[in-house]
């Protein structure tokens, strides 16, 4: 079975994990300053799950034809 890796869901798949990363390592409060650390968990959740759906997506099994 070939697997295809599909661009516009791999690369915002990417930046997402980047930006799930850079709440965990406070980078991004260089950038966005959250009013506490439940806003800051919450937003590193969203990015990351958002993150892995579309990283699931990005990768489509080839149909035969």
């Amino acid at each position: 079975m070939k697997v295809t890796i599909d661009l516009k869901f791999f690369i915002p798949a990417i930046i997402s994990l980047v930006i799930a990363y850079m709440t965990v390592t406070y980078k991004i409060d260089e950038y966005i300053t959250f009013a506490g650390e439940d806003n800051a968990f919450a937003f590193f959740l969203l990015a990351s799950v958002m993150g892995i759906m579309l990283m699931i997506g990005a990768f489509t099994p080839d149909s035969k034809k």
